[in-house]
This record gives structure tokens, sequence and C-alpha cells, in this order.
């Protein structure tokens, strides 16, 4: 098992799991085998707004690259706020597969993301995000 990779599932586990904004935390799955590391896990933020969060490590050498990943963040009704995510169904966007969906239904290239650019963009634009925040409020 590798030690490098439970480190940083413990990170964000930590990170997730301290953070004011986050009132309910759910560990859907996490396996540790090898040089492979999965995690999704559930979060019920201060706003009522939902995060579902996963990842997938694979270790290469001495060194944890974050495989694959989605962050789907949505409202406690369900509708879409936006969603970061690695899965391989729009090739014909830059960055493939790395792509972002917006409440509006548009996909958009997104930046390729190392562990560290996964942990911040979770922090800054979710995590942080003001709860009354008028860009994540629904318009009807």
């Amino acid at each position: 098992m590798s030690a490098q990779i439970r480190s940083h599932l413990n990170e964000l586990k930590s990170l997730v799991l301290s953070h004011p904004r986050v009132h309910g935390v759910a560990i859907r799955r996490e396996e540790v085998t090898g040089a492979r590391g999965y995690l999704r896990i559930r979060l019920l933020l201060q706003s009522q707004d939902v995060v579902e969060v996963f990842v997938y490590l694979v270790e290469r050498g001495d060194v944890v690259h974050l495989q694959d990943y989605s962050l789907h963040w949505q409202h406690s009704d369900g509708a879409l706020v936006q969603r970061w995510d690695t899965a391989p169904h729009h090739p014909e966007l830059a960055n493939f597969p790395s792509h972002t969906h917006r409440a509006t239904g548009e996909v958009e290239p997104a930046a390729t993301l190392t562990w560290n650019g996964f942990l911040t963009l979770l922090q800054r634009k979710i995590l942080e995000k003001d709860v009354t925040d008028p860009s994540t409020e629904r318009t009807l």
C-alpha cells in the first residue's frame, strides 16, 4: 500500500472535515491498493448545497499523480452550479479530458490539474465561496 497516496487522501479528508462551511461529510468509498488510490465523498455545505468529490490517484516512481477527478457542485434541489471533471466525453475540447460543465449547460475546457491544483480549486471555487455570492444563486 502506498503511504504517499494514503497521505494525499488523508489531506483531502482533513481539509473537508475541518472546514467551517462543510456541515456533513459522507465517505462513499475509499480504496488504496498498491500504487493506486480512490476516494469518493459527499459534502453537505452550510448553504445546503451538495458537492460530490471523486479522485483517482496513481503512483509512478516516487511521485503521486492525479489521474482522474470530479467536483460536482449542486444546489439542494439538484440544480447544477458547476462541475469540473476528466470524464472522456468531450474530446473536441482543448485540454481534453479536463473540462467544466456550467449551470447554463455550456461545457468548456478547463486547466489540467495537479493534486495541489485540485485542492486549490476545491477551496477557492467551492468551500471559500461566499454562501450569499450571487454568482452561485439561481435565477428563476
